[in-house]
């Protein structure tokens, strides 16, 4: 009977052990409509466009793998334009922004990317115009009166420090918009305004430069691995999007 008992036991940690190591995968490239990796070139591998380059240089990335990277440097306003594509804009509300930045400096205003124009058409930028050590995600209709989420000062920060890689990932719902840095969760939250809707405008998607009415901000540090997401990701994914 203990011999029977013992042949169980070894039978059920088999299979214990098959369904741990069968588990999948978190879901990391549904709904992935852009996809810049950076890889010391200007490239969204999801739609196949080549962004064309101002003076950003190659550099190592958070892995320490050299050329792997793109370092944008605010001395030589340094950044990558896209152009547009549909793909860029956010017309549903729901999305996820998803990039790894290094910045150098908080000296002044830098933008880790945008689509938008100085002057209008706007769409949104993720810069640190609000406070330098806090990096938000701007968002506006297409005459910039307002924003989709959250009222200035906007709530959903994330705070990183300087010469470390962080990733940051902003999620918006229909309902609100939230930040995880480094795969937490950040406590703001900015909610929906009604009537305030993204738009597909004709202005470009730029990586190292952004910011709000009659003004370029350049970022100043390194950034990687871009990614735009037509929906909302869970929390594991998140995770193993850092571990990654």
């Amino acid at each position: 009977m203990k011999i029977k008992s013992f042949y169980v036991f070894v039978l059920l940690s088999i299979q214990f052990v098959n369904c741990k190591k069968d588990k999948p995968l978190p879901d990391i490239s549904s709904g992935l409509v852009a996809f810049f990796p950076l890889n010391g070139n200007a490239y969204d591998s999801v739609n196949n466009v080549y962004g064309i380059n101002h003076l950003a240089t190659s550099t190592t990335n958070r892995n320490n793998v050299n050329g792997m990277a793109m370092n944008f440097s605010r001395t030589d306003s340094s950044f990558i334009n896209f152009n547009d594509h549909i793909n860029y804009s956010l017309t549903s509300g729901v999305f996820t922004i998803n990039c790894w930045v290094n910045p150098i400096d908080s000296i002044e205003t830098g933008a880790v990317l945008s689509k938008r124009n100085p002057g209008g058409p706007f769409e949104y930028s993720l810069d640190n115009h609000f406070s330098h050590s806090v990096f938000n995600f701007d968002n506006w209709p297409y005459d910039g009166n307002g924003s989709v989420y959250g009222i200035d000062p906007l709530k959903a920060s994330s705070t990183l420090k300087l010469n470390e890689w962080h990733m940051i990932t902003y999620m918006a719902d229909g309902y609100s918009l939230k930040v995880y840095t480094d795969g937490i969760l950040q406590t703001g939250i900015d909610n929906y305004n009604a009537g305030k809707n993204f738009n597909d405008t004709d202005a470009p998607f730029m990586i190292g430069v952004g910011g709000p009415w009659g003004v370029n901000f350049y970022f100043n540090g390194a950034i990687d691995d871009v990614k735009i997401y037509n929906r909302v990701l869970s929390e594991e994914q998140v995770k193993y999007l850092f571990q990654k």
